[in-house]
């Protein structure tokens, strides 16, 4: 059922839309008649108020009026803006009932039957529904197509009310939301469930082009605030992941997955292929994994915040053609410290600066993916780049920008790998050199063969702790001995939650449970203390959290001529790390409780990431956590 209305004049199609005021409306009447009684044009029968009654009369003064055009405008124009008088004269002309947006609070009802994809690339607004009759502004009423495909889109029968096309852009952004955070929470959340699946099938019915779809400016913005909005909240990653009935928005804040506002699964295409388009990848090939990176200034982040994000796509079956993508946020100011501001021990920070000023030899940051090796390893090469020193490093990718020191890429896809790179890089006379990981027997020889040159090496290995880096570099196929005679230091790390100083509670932790943290291995804990407990409802400085920010806790193995001579053993982890303990290593789990002491950190905390840190005391080996 399509609006219309019979031929009216100007100053009744104003009043209908309750542009005018009924006085105004009575105030135009009475200039429009005035003006027509002293109209010497007129004819004698028409003044002849005998012959007619009133109501005939007017009626024939307002078919003169109409006639003549100009002399309504001109009266009305006294009234209203240009572009109301000229919406009214449209919808006159069309026959269709005018809607000022500006004034208007539509029914929620009648906004969800209508995404903010589709209103804003069609430029429509619902705005009542009854009886199943969704009444839209619409900006052209001669779009028939547009109509049946609302009618369609909605199952709805259609009253379509006649809009200025720029109220209706004003109202979208007022309505559904300018940026994607509210857009996700808002205008985009639209269906769910299987009627999400009917919606996609619409879409593709009707032959909306994914790619252009992508360029939207719906999905356009949604993607952009997505981005801000995890800087702004700290994430290191964004995970966008399709399932059948929802699309899923994720981010990684302080090394825990929270869940975002969800758009709805139709979306999924055009959001992943918007992010691709920004990635500089393909946007057509869909059936095999890619990789890109985004290089973004936020003006909106502390005066042009230079971000880079490096994006992975990887297909999954979730539904037809979707595919899973991860954005990892590279922040550049998150690498603008030293090893201060690390979070490091008095004592691990002396075995820090022992280690990375040694000349030669290989220094190993372990640790599982996430857990601020590289971090670790760009603040220590911060901290001995001089200009009487070369750094050149080697990486898959290269996440941040040093100044003063060479980086490179490495290309497995044309066999650049990180022991071809080494072999390369040996010419460009180096001093010190990171390679990005030890990856294989092959790279790790070549580490083996720099330092043995001469060269300082530092480079990561996936172990859960630092005597374990010994044993993996063994199990690598390297000769026990040249393991114990290149390694200098090892660095073990994880990254705790900072407990939110706002909002934290202190409190005295009971025996059991300050004995249950060692398991009563020969540890001996401080008990007269008060430690923080997060806030489980965190506050505003938190965003609801109850943790802000995150610290490193370490594990710091310097070799000692004790350990070499057991490498050469060809020893288990267990037995390097007793003797490690031995010679004063504090443990990942150790290191952690001395920052629950200093306030910094949680039990829960140090109890989730450092489960398989605890280790076996002789009745001779005992250690103290201060």
């Amino acid at each position: 059922m399509y609006g219309a209305s019979q031929k009216k004049s100007l100053v009744e199609v104003l009043r209908e839309a309750d542009l005018i005021s009924e006085q105004e409306y009575h105030q135009i009447h009475e200039k429009i008649l005035a003006g027509w009684v002293n109209n010497p044009m007129q004819s004698d029968d028409t003044t002849d108020g005998d012959h007619q009654s009133e109501s005939q009369g007017y009626r024939q003064i307002l078919n003169e009026i109409e006639k003549a055009g100009e002399s309504e405008e001109a009266i009305i124009s006294d009234y209203v803006s240009p572009k109301v008088l000229e919406l009214a004269k449209k919808g006159r002309e069309f026959g269709t009932p005018v809607l000022q947006l500006a004034d208007v609070n539509p029914e929620q009802e009648a906004l969800d039957k209508v995404t903010a994809s589709f209103a804003y690339r069609k430029k429509i607004v619902p705005v009542h529904i009854e009886n199943n009759v969704l009444t839209v502004a619409i900006a052209d009423v001669q779009d028939v197509m547009l109509i049946d495909e609302i009618q369609y889109v909605t199952e709805c029968e259609i009253n379509i009310l006649l809009a200025d096309e720029d109220e209706i852009s004003d109202a979208i952004v007022r309505l559904y939301g300018k940026s994607a955070a509210s857009l996700l929470s808002a205008g985009i959340k639209g269906p769910v469930g299987a009627a999400a699946t009917i919606e996609r099938e619409r879409i593709e019915d009707f032959g909306i082009d994914e790619k252009d779809l992508s360029e939207d400016p719906t999905v356009v913005n949604a993607v952009d605030q997505m981005i801000i909005d995890a800087v702004r909240a700290g994430a290191s990653d964004i995970h966008i992941e399709p399932y059948p009935e929802e699309l899923k928005i994720r981010y990684r804040v302080d090394g825990v997955l929270e869940d975002q506002e969800q758009p709805p699964p139709y979306l999924q295409s055009a959001i992943t292929s918007r992010v691709k388009i920004m990635a500089g990848m393909d946007v057509a090939e869909r059936r095999r994994p890619q990789d890109g990176k985004i290089n973004k200034e936020i003006a909106s982040l502390g005066g042009g915040r230079q971000i880079d994000l490096r994006v992975s796509t990887v297909p999954t079956v979730a539904t037809q053609h979707s595919e899973s993508v991860v954005l990892r946020i590279l922040d550049r100011q998150s690498i603008e410290f030293g090893l201060a501001e690390l979070g490091l021990t008095d004592d691990n920070f002396e075995l820090f600066q022992r280690m990375i000023h040694k000349p030669h030899g290989i220094i190993l940051a372990t640790g599982p993916t996430g857990s601020g090796k590289t971090t670790t390893l760009y603040a220590c090469l911060k901290e001995i780049n001089t200009p009487h020193v070369k750094i050149i490093t080697l990486e898959d990718p290269v996440e941040y920008e040093l100044e003063g020191i060479n980086q490179i890429q490495v290309n497995p896809d044309i066999s650049f790998t990180f022991a071809d790179g080494l072999r390369h890089i040996l010419r460009q006379d180096p001093d010190k050199v990171l390679v990005g990981e030890i990856r294989d027997h092959e790279t790790a020889e070549m580490a083996i063969h720099t330092s043995l040159t001469g060269h300082l090496v530092f480079s990561t290995l996936h172990t859960n702790d630092a005597p374990g880096a010994i044993t993996r570099l063994i199990d690598m196929g390297v000769e026990p001995y040249l393991v114990a005679s290149t390694v200098e230091g090892i660095i073990a790390q994880r990254l705790a939650r900072r407990v939110c100083k706002a909002c934290c509670e202190m409190y005295k932790p009971s025996e059991k449970e300050i004995a249950g943290i060692f398991n009563n291995n020969g540890v001996h804990l401080q008990t007269d203390l008060e430690i923080p407990r997060a806030n489980d409802d965190g506050c505003k400085e938190c965003r609801g959290r109850g943790y802000r920010g995150r610290i490193g806790i370490f594990e710091v193995i310097f070799m000692s001529e004790e350990l070499r001579a057991m490498a050469l053993e060809q020893p288990s982890t267990s037995e390097l790390r007793r003797l490690a303990v031995k010679l004063g290593m504090k443990s990942l789990r150790e290191d952690g409780w001395r920052k629950v002491v200093s306030g910094l950190t949680t039990i829960d905390e140090i109890l989730r990431l450092t489960q398989e840190d605890v280790y076996d005391f002789d009745e001779d080996d005992q250690s103290t956590a201060e």
